[in-house]
């Protein structure tokens, strides 16, 4: 007799089949692990409940219900119209239930609320919560704070913020000038007002993001997405060597985010500075290498990919480091921002170096220097 597909066969098969293989071995390892209430939450701008846009939205439902994960999607939150709300709500249960979704419908006043959710998510129904109450910016921080999900995606009709004519990927809350991003529409500059509020009254990492109903499975189901992730800025810790580090933590965040197991002692390595995000979730180790530094590693973890911490990481570690040198594969999909982060770079053998602040006169023991560094994986 053959066996049910788990959710994360599920999810192989499906990202397989567009050719996200390593995205699908990884969304399936993290949504298995799990509780089913905590997939993601939905915020639903009601101008998503209008077609084209709703077919979408239904279309996607659809496709995770069959996958048997239980996103919760919240009707109400960015609406103060509460005929308005009820009939929105009613009517995308009853959509979602003509598409074969399984759904419960519930207001976020109920008693035992989050017992619901989960015995609904447990039971493989997507609850839709509808919020009529007047204190909806406090329901969705409350909401958010008990449910823990992993993902906050608002949907809009624009599918995230743009300037310029350019999508804006990432808005760190703690720059002032991303703030005053111009040109934004009402519904925008509240979603982000809003999103900084959350992200203050919490202290776990939750990702929000502002999507379109259009690019819904590409958010949840890819590390880069598509629409525009609001976030706060990365602490980053700095350190002169590895002795108050937890090594093993270090070692599972190093192989997350080069995705390969490290070969070589990390007790051993030569370090001469290290930059850590303060939960480990990314960093940079910078040695010595022909009496110049050398940045050994650079990485982020896989679940935090997309969230702008290399950047926050690249930041740290160029304040104190004017002039250094590093290599990467030819192939690394990270090279285009190694180009736009360099001062020059060689191609030689299988390895690209790049630097930053180097004197004419040592590029070419740089770049000697790099090929010959022993592997660490």
């Amino acid at each position: 007799m053959t066996k049910p597909l788990t959710i994360r066969d599920k999810v192989i098969r499906s990202l397989s089949a567009i050719g996200a293989i390593k995205d699908a071995r990884f969304y399936a390892e993290l949504f298995s692990s799990q509780e089913p209430e905590q997939f993601a939450l939905i915020v639903i701008d009601p101008r998503c409940l209008k077609n084209p846009l709703l077919e979408a939205l239904i279309g996607n439902i659809r496709i995770l219900s069959d996958l048997g994960l239980t996103p919760t999607l919240l009707v109400g939150a960015l609406d103060d119209d509460m005929t308005s709300i009820k009939f929105q709500s009613q009517r995308l249960s009853k959509d979602l239930e003509s598409a074969k979704v399984k759904t419960v419908r519930l207001n976020t006043a109920s008693y035992g609320l989050i017992d619901s959710v989960k015995k609904a998510a447990v039971q493989g129904r997507i609850t839709v919560l509808e919020n009529t109450t007047p204190q909806k910016r406090k329901d969705l921080i409350e909401l958010v704070n008990r449910l823990s999900p992993g993902k906050v995606i608002f949907l809009q009709p624009s599918g995230g913020i743009s300037q310029n004519g350019q999508r804006v990927p990432v808005i760190n809350i703690d720059d002032a000038v991303q703030l005053k991003l111009e040109g934004l529409s009402h519904g925008q500059a509240r979603f982000i007002d809003l999103a900084r509020k959350m992200l203050e009254s919490q202290k776990r990492n939750i990702v929000y993001i502002i999507a379109s109903p259009l690019n819904l499975l590409q958010e949840l189901f890819t590390v880069k997405g598509s629409g525009t992730l609001i976030r706060r800025g990365a602490r980053i810790k700095a350190y002169n060597d590895l002795n108050n580090l937890d090594i093993i933590a270090l070692k599972s965040s190093i192989e997350s985010g080069f995705e390969k197991p490290i070969i070589s002692e990390i007790s051993e390595w030569p370090v001469m500075s290290i930059f850590l995000e303060e939960n480990y979730r990314g960093g940079a180790i910078m040695t010595e290498v022909a009496n110049l530094s050398y940045l050994s590693k650079f990485w982020v973890i896989k679940e935090a990919q997309g969230e702008g911490i290399a950047r926050d990481i690249w930041d740290a570690l160029g304040k104190k480091n004017g002039k250094f040198f590093w290599r990467s594969r030819l192939a690394n999909p990270f090279n285009d921002w190694y180009i736009k982060s360099c001062d020059g770079m060689q191609v030689s053998g299988s390895w690209r170096v790049f630097w930053r602040g180097l004197e004419t006169a040592e590029i070419q023991t740089a770049v000697d220097s790099a090929i010959s560094v022993s592997q660490d994986f």
